[in-house]
């Protein structure tokens, strides 16, 4: 058995459990090839991902033409296919990172995927020259023979003269970025698994209670401790400041100044697990976020926040702005590329707190909208934010009544605004 931390104390995890974990369960076969096919794309390696059999379960991504030429030639492909088989079991074996040079010389690495201490699969990548390869890292042309006949055929050795040189510490420095990136999101993939089945168990012993306010209060602490358990803040802010220096060294400064601004943003959200924050730092938040927007659009985005200092100070439920501010940025860019502009701001009218977020995009209504993104289902980014919106409003009602639900106006051709009102003075401790 194992122990696992939660809200409630240590809790008894069956083994049998983490024995089902997978790596299609944890990530899922086109996730995996997402990101095989953004770290290729962002650093020019070849990557495969296999099971802990040894057995592929990806398409190969940005696979050099002279390797793909090797795997499809009946004679070569063994050697190519005992070359993964090497780095797969050295990587089971040692659970760490191995570096060795294929049958033709390329280097490669297997990153293990290792989970709760249980060993996944691995990802597979490189197929890269390298001229300072330490004396130390396994050759397997030694071990496996006429692995080099490529050499005699002009067409061969043209193709594999065009492969890439990478240097070695580069090729490492990647390598720990990448084995540092999946093994976190495995982790995160089996917390999600364990405290699914955590919270199933304990969700049949509540149903059992008929005490409805103790039911109601028991599901709210393991939403709360479930939503603080989807993500690691300090580790993903780690993660960043590793993004964030690689892109330092690969000259990329709009890449470095948005996962700076990134994690700002981060920072601001778990700042304070309080319920309630000033106008002042929802609104520095909701900056940072329209700064992220502003350098993925550039003078596509023009926005304007306007809080003077007499209500900066007063108190807000949290998360009750943010997802109107998305919904503008979200709709008013793919409806609107000319002249778009955002507008926000706060002020007292008599005894109630008013915030206005206006954009002038085509102003469409929850119908239009539908049937314009009907074809993605609920797999957009458009329907978190309209998840974000039904409960900022859910929590107004619940708070301070239904005079006190959010005001949408879409005026055609013209643009969208949303007024959130609520009262200007309330007890905290309620929220």
């Amino acid at each position: 058995m194992n122990k696992f931390h939660g809200n409630n104390g240590i809790k008894i995890i069956d083994d049998n459990l983490i024995n089902k974990f997978n790596i299609t369960s944890l990530f899922g076969k086109k996730t995996l090839e997402g990101i095989q096919e953004k770290i290729a794309k962002a650093t020019g390696l070849a990557f495969v991902t296999v099971d802990f059999k040894g057995e592929p379960i990806t398409e190969m991504t940005s696979f050099t033409k002279f390797c793909l030429e090797r795997r499809n030639r009946m004679d070569t492909a063994c050697h190519c296919k005992a070359s993964d088989a090497f780095g797969g079991i050295q990587a089971a074996v040692t659970q760490k990172n191995c570096v060795y040079l294929c049958p033709c010389g390329l280097l490669e690495i297997a990153i293990p995927i290792i989970v709760r201490g249980h060993y996944l699969g691995a990802f597979i990548g490189g197929q890269v020259r390298c001229i300072d390869t330490p004396k130390d890292i396994s050759r397997l042309e030694n071990l496996i023979t006429d692995s080099n006949d490529y050499k005699k055929e002009n067409y061969m050795k043209e193709l594999f003269d065009n492969i890439p040189i990478y240097k070695y510490e580069k090729f490492v420095s990647v390598a720990e970025l990448i084995s540092l990136i999946i093994n976190q999101m495995g982790e995160k993939g089996a917390y999600e698994i364990i405290k699914n089945d955590t919270l199933k168990k304990e969700l049949e012993e509540i149903n059992n209670d008929n005490k409805k306010l103790k039911l109601e209060n028991d599901l709210k602490n393991i939403e709360i401790s479930n939503l603080k358990a989807k993500v690691n803040p300090y580790s993903l802010l780690n993660i960043l400041n590793s993004i964030s220096s690689l892109a330092i060294i690969e000259d990329s400064p709009r890449t470095n100044d948005m996962i700076i601004l990134f994690s700002e943003y981060l920072k601001q959200n778990f700042s304070s697990e309080k319920s309630c924050k000033s106008l002042n730092e929802e609104f520095d938040r909701i900056n940072t976020y329209l700064k992220m927007q502003k350098i993925k659009y550039g003078e596509l985005l023009n926005y304007t926040i306007d809080i003077s200092e007499i209500i900066s100070i007063q108190k807000v439920p949290c998360d009750i702005i943010i997802p109107f501010v998305e919904n503008a940025i979200f709709y008013g860019i793919t409806t609107n590329t000319i002249d778009w502009k955002i507008e926000i701001d706060a002020h007292y009218e008599k005894d109630d707190v008013v915030i206005s977020i206006r954009d002038n995009g085509l102003g469409l209504t929850d119908k239009e909208i539908s049937k314009k993104f009907k074809i993605f289902k609920d797999n957009y980014e458009g329907y978190s934010i309209k998840v974000g919106i039904r409960n900022a409003r859910e929590k107004l009602i619940k708070l301070f009544g239904k005079e006190y639900d959010v005001f949408i106006e879409n005026i055609h051709e013209k643009g969208t605004t949303s007024i959130i009102r609520y009262p200007r003075n309330f007890d905290e401790r309620n929220v």
